[in-house]
């Protein structure tokens, strides 16, 4: 049985070489994988993870200081979760300890609590979205003293603006809009003034505790 300890590094994350130290000292035969990439970037599309997903087998196990070492996302958590267990790996966090088991009911009705949290997520991010598009119709002068320039210009960013409010990552909006992603952040900043809601949000409220230690 092979094991591994995953971690995604931040330099945001001042306690990250604490939490290194202490699942070392839970599994010291563990291979360490790291990758240092933005936390809302899937796990399959990062190197290091994926290059361990790909030679993982039936009875491996993984070790992880939190959930969140696997993305921002309930929904994006609970997939790789369940792709872990379809190999037959066992999943087990350190921060507060879980074990996500294959074939085991303990990790079914986890997996359930995370894909309801996710159904939460994604509804309230579209309602907020909603509430952020209402605001910004009711009052097309505010909008127009906030985003001035060219015509030109004023319809990429309103372009921006609704690739944003409806949940895309700051790259893809850059990418898709053929912008700089400092476009892309400008026009974040000033359309947080309608985000009464939290459509522009990136990580759940009621995470955020976890999220800080990334």
């Amino acid at each position: 049985m092979a094991k591994y300890i995953y971690s995604r590094f931040s330099p945001r994350n001042t306690d990250y070489q604490q939490q290194i130290d202490a699942l070392l000292a839970a599994e010291p035969e563990a291979e360490q994988v790291q990758d240092r990439v933005r936390g809302d970037i899937d796990p399959m599309a990062r190197r290091a993870f994926r290059q361990m997903f790909d030679s993982l087998k039936d009875g491996d196990a993984i070790w992880v200081w939190w959930l969140t070492a696997l993305g921002h996302d309930f929904n994006q958590v609970q997939a790789t979760v369940s792709a872990l267990l379809d190999k037959g790996v066992t999943l087990y966090t350190l921060s507060e300890p879980l074990t996500f088991a294959p074939q085991a009911e303990a990790s079914r009705v986890l997996l359930s609590l995370l894909s309801g949290y996710g159904n939460v997520q994604t509804r309230r991010r579209l309602l907020a979205a909603e509430h952020s598009r209402k605001a910004i119709k009711e009052d097309p002068e505010l909008w127009q003293q906030k985003f001035r320039g060219r015509p030109a210009d004023r319809e990429k960013h309103r372009g921006i603006a609704a690739m944003l409010l409806e949940g895309h990552k700051l790259q893809h909006v850059a990418d898709s809009c053929n912008v700089s992603i400092s476009t892309v952040k400008r026009v974040k900043s000033k359309l947080s003034q309608f985000d009464d809601e939290g459509a522009l949000r990136t990580r759940h409220t009621c995470k955020r505790h976890k999220d800080n230690k990334l």
